[in-house]
């Protein structure tokens, strides 16, 4: 059995400076006692998630850290362009030698993704259509992709992660229409609990 922890970085009332870094200490502690992983969430306008960027908040944890896996849980891929976070990932498992765990969704706050200007009923499908060619585009040495949110055409893939064909990937759900597509993908997956439909049904 492993052990983990998914971290929100939420409000702790410390000005951020020192809220942040208590929470990097913490990580270290986290790895200096063996734990396989540390998840943190992305959240925007809200004192639930002070880690609003994942990336920079992993950069550090990655230089404060030797063994434990590291990765956001989950990157909300409507709000990012595709290219920019591809490379982000590639930095980051070379940052912490391979022990990046790349997790994407669609994000669950639609209040979230509208101060970015994304309507909730793009999420799914910018989620889908990000997922897919930032995958292909992590096994590829160029990427061309036409969708209906994106389209490349033979850009190159400079940075290429350490991790082969790609960092162990995590999904966080709570539908099993989501854990159909997840196991379909090969990606771990985390929920906190069925819809409330689902959990009268029995299923």
């Amino acid at each position: 059995m492993k052990f983990g922890v998914f971290d929100h970085v939420d409000d702790s009332g410390l000005p951020l400076k020192r809220h942040l870094e208590n929470r990097l200490k913490i990580i270290a502690a986290y790895d200096r006692c063996g734990m396989y992983g540390y998840h943190v969430a992305e959240h925007h306008g809200t004192p639930l998630g002070y880690a609003c960027s994942p990336s920079i908040f992993l950069a550090a944890a990655a230089q404060r850290t030797k063994r434990i896996k590291i990765g956001p849980l989950i990157y909300i891929l409507p709000l990012y362009h595709p290219l920019r976070l591809i490379e982000e990932i590639c930095m980051l498992d070379n940052l912490s030698d391979g022990r990046f765990m790349l997790g994407m969704g669609r994000g669950i706050s639609p209040i979230e993704a509208g101060f970015f200007g994304v309507p909730a009923s793009e999420m799914q499908a910018r989620y889908f259509e990000a997922s897919d060619l930032i995958l292909k585009a992590l096994q590829s040495e160029t990427l061309t992709y036409q969708g209906k949110y994106y389209s490349f055409n033979n850009v190159p893939m400079n940075l290429r992660p350490i991790q082969k064909p790609h960092p162990e990937l995590w999904y966080a759900t709570r539908t099993p229409e989501s854990f159909e597509w997840a196991a379909k993908a090969g990606a771990n997956t985390v929920t906190l609990a069925f819809d409330q439909q689902v959990s009268r049904s029995g299923t």
